[in-house]
């Protein structure tokens, strides 16, 4: 490391940056959870032919699972996009795989890397569709418009109060500093007139 790697950590902190951090926070309190059942659990790891009773193998490369993975991610675009932590939206994973396949869908991720073998795909679709709900097109009736829109107005009210934290962070800051240089002219670096 050299020494001009300080100058990342050499810069003010902004509040309101953090809003993807927040409206993933928002999107995901939205998503339904399942409730551990080991029944299903085991039904649907069975489904991707896995042993439930034994260490579980990452669904798309078969190394060691350490992490589970979201099949169908549950924000989209800083929205929430109707999928959830239900058991079948999580599939086993490494953290290798977790890591590359981000965002992708599952099926795209599998064809990039040379890995949709019939059996694979039709293990990882089988699973995928187990007992799932897909709240993508539910979300978009009439029947949750107006508390979507609260959440909405929420979340914007947050943000809004984030910009009056960095203005006052600012105000804050800046008299630290206007403190600090009058402190260093007083006692200036040693070595140095």
């Amino acid at each position: 490391m050299k020494k001009k790697d300080i100058k990342r950590h050499l810069k003010d902190y902004q509040i309101f940056s953090r809003t993807s951090t927040i409206s993933h926070a928002f999107a995901s309190a939205l998503s339904i959870a399942d409730i551990y059942d080991d029944e299903v659990i085991d039904a649907a790891l069975k489904i991707l032919g896995q042993d439930p009773e034994n260490d579980l193998l990452c669904a798309y490369c078969d190394k060691p699972a350490e992490t589970w993975d979201h099949v169908k991610a549950i924000v989209n675009k800083g929205q929430y996009s109707g999928n959830g932590h239900q058991v079948n939206n999580l599939l086993p994973c490494c953290k290798s795989c977790n890591s590359s396949k981000g965002n992708k869908n599952w099926d795209t991720f599998l064809r990039q890397k040379g890995w949709d073998t019939n059996d694979r795909m039709q293990r990882i679709e089988k699973y995928v569709s187990y007992n799932f709900l897909d709240a993508t097109n539910l979300l978009k009736s009439d029947e949750f418009k107006d508390d979507l829109g609260r959440m909405d107005e929420i979340k914007n009210e947050i943000f809004s109060l984030f910009k009056k934290g960095d203005e006052q962070a600012k105000k804050i800051r800046d008299k630290l500093r206007h403190l600090k240089s009058k402190n260093q002219s007083k006692n200036p670096v040693p070595g140095t007139k």
